[in-house]
């Protein structure tokens, strides 16, 4: 019976994950990312420079290592496959946790309401397998809360807890906080019974393998962040668009209802549980809604995503972990919550959909949230986009064939920039200009979506990022006025024009004036970006990599105007 009322809601996150299976736009830098490393040049994006545009290297470590098991599977598929073997986990490993901590109240069996509720929500099918990291996200979170549950009680586990739960950041950086959550409870069982000194080795294994990777990441990109939070400005705020982006995910499904109601399932036999004594137990039910609340704080302080719900489904994963039912006793308030969240989710998985709000303005930096399976979907006319193959039919497709095919084409020992000034229509608008760079490419192309485009386009074209996940230069801009979430960082055809371009490169009409490259091509040779731009693409020497390590704060600080002149005025100013 325990397993039974289990298994419902995995078996249906499962089978609705599969019913929306897809592959994201954004997984395929990803993909670049582990063909490039398979062709020996390192995990980076653009050849020769060290720059870490993804923001889940435990994912992307995840997928290399498992194809290089099944190398019969395209890491489109394994994508897919590892995000439902996940998401099973997840679901199976999270209800077994609530069913093990009620069982300390003599409870043997309790329906995890609570995933049933998060199982039934299309917008969580849609990303458990996007390519994307999610499904792990959601697999982590279940298995640190079923860890805390036994570890508390079972000392022998309480290392290899303290270990699983330290891994947070490197699955998505925001997960750095739940980590600290999970840690803390885990630790406060011995500050209570003042071992002082097994808590602090607790903390010290939980953030021992995130500091073994921060210090790579210090030596080999020179930043102590991802150049993904960097462009995303992770320390910016944005609270009222945030706001936006948390009714976005509440309203079309009417969200507000289960998670009130499932708050009772956890506030009524917490409350108990403090009348008998058992603090213990109070904290551990309460760690996870404490996980999920922090998160999606976090999240709606930033400004929320592009993506519908995407970044909030880890939060709304955790807050939902300990809401559940005995089905021993059965009081009837609580009987009628669980009654009502179950038939929400039967609603939910015949009725409730997520329209997106159509822009009457479709811009570069237009601020809306989007379906992007629905859009891809349009795009590529195919019901399950999920391969090259799938996408080479929309127009990032057909772009990153176009530069592949050009790049092959460029005489041997030359580079060249295709500039393109008409995003929208890149096939045709591309002004081109001679180049000459120290990196090894042929060509250079200024892209606004870098993931199907740089994977078809291949290593010997330079995608220089417009919005800057991948972009070295745009990453340390500051962010003057707030546009799309994700895409603030504009980087304008000028610097690619001022970095890669001979001396004397005509401009471009409509898109970089001789002023505008020329103070480029200076911001780029002077002060903290010159530094920068030498620490990642200098050989990776021992001595090189010890001075990435030292002035890896100093680089991650920098900021300078998007507008090449004031950037030049601010970067070549003599120093003080």
């Amino acid at each position: 019976m325990a397993w039974l009322v289990v298994a419902v809601p995995a078996v249906l996150a499962v089978l609705g994950a599969w019913a929306y299976r897809w592959v994201d736009e954004d997984a395929f830098i990803n993909f670049r990312i582990l063909h490039n490393v398979a062709a020996g040049h390192g995990p980076v994006y653009n050849v020769g420079e060290r720059v870490e545009a993804d923001s889940d290297p435990l994912w992307v470590l995840t997928l290399g290592v498992v194809h290089l098991i099944t190398p019969f599977l395209s890491l489109e598929w394994l994508s897919v496959v590892l995000g439902l073997v996940f998401t099973l986990v997840a679901f199976l490993v999270g209800g077994r946790a609530l069913q093990r901590l009620r069982a300390r109240r003599g409870d043997t069996r309790v329906a995890p309401v609570g995933l049933l509720v998060v199982a039934a929500i299309p917008v969580v099918w849609e990303f458990s397998t996007s390519g994307l990291e999610t499904s792990m996200a959601f697999a982590w979170l279940a298995a640190s809360f079923w860890l805390l549950v036994v570890a508390v009680d079972e000392e022998r586990l309480r290392r290899t807890a303290a270990l699983v739960m330290g891994l947070g950041m490197l699955i998505r950086p925001e997960l750095a906080i739940a980590s600290a959550a999970f840690v803390a409870s885990l630790a406060s069982v011995d500050l209570h019974h003042r071992r002082f000194g097994r808590a602090v080795g607790l903390v010290a294994l939980a953030g021992s393998i995130p500091a073994a990777y921060e210090l790579f990441r210090m030596a080999y990109y020179a930043l102590l962040i991802p150049s993904t939070g960097l462009a995303k400005d992770a320390a910016g705020s944005w609270w009222s668009q945030g706001a936006t982006y948390a009714l976005d995910l509440i309203g079309p499904y009417l969200l507000w209802l289960p998670l009130v109601l499932g708050l009772v399932l956890v506030a009524v036999p917490a409350r108990a549980w403090w009348s008998a004594g058992d603090r213990r137990g109070v904290l551990l039910v309460a760690t996870p809604v404490v996980v999920g609340l922090l998160d999606a704080l976090y999240v709606v302080h930033l400004g929320g995503d592009y993506m519908h719900g995407r970044l909030l489904l880890p939060g709304l994963f955790a807050l939902c972990l300990p809401m559940g039912l005995a089905l021993e006793r059965r009081p009837v308030p609580l009987l009628v919550a669980a009654t009502a969240m179950v038939a929400w989710s039967g609603l939910c998985v015949i009725a409730l959909r997520y329209v997106p709000t159509v822009p009457s303005h479709l811009g570069l930096q237009t601020v809306f949230i989007s379906d992007e399976r629905s859009s891809w979907i349009t795009a590529t006319s195919v019901p399950h986009p999920m391969t090259l193959a799938d996408y080479r039919r929309a127009l990032s497709g057909r772009a990153g064939r176009a530069l592949a095919h050009s790049a092959a084409r460029q005489a041997p020992g030359t580079q060249r920039m295709d500039v393109i000034t008409n995003p929208f229509a890149p096939l045709s608008s591309a002004a081109r200009r001679p180049a000459r760079s120290s990196l090894p490419f042929h060509l250079a192309a200024n892209i606004p979506g870098i993931g199907v485009v740089g994977d078809l386009a291949g290593p010997k074209v330079y995608v220089f990022d417009a919005f800057s996940l991948a972009n070295p230069i745009g990453s340390h801009f500051t962010v003057t006025r707030h546009a799309r979430p994700g895409h603030e960082k504009y980087a304008g055809p000028a610097w690619m024009l001022g970095r890669f371009g001979l001396p004397g490169t005509a401009p471009v009409p409509g898109s970089a004036t001789r002023g505008q490259i020329d103070a480029a091509r200076a911001a780029v040779a002077c002060g903290g970006l010159r530094t920068y731009l030498d620490d990642i693409t200098a050989p990776l020497t021992l001595s090189q990599a010890v001075g990435n390590v030292v002035g890896s704060l100093s680089n991650t600080l920098l900021r300078f105007p998007a507008d090449p002149v004031a950037a030049r005025r601010q970067l070549c100013a003599p120093a003080p």
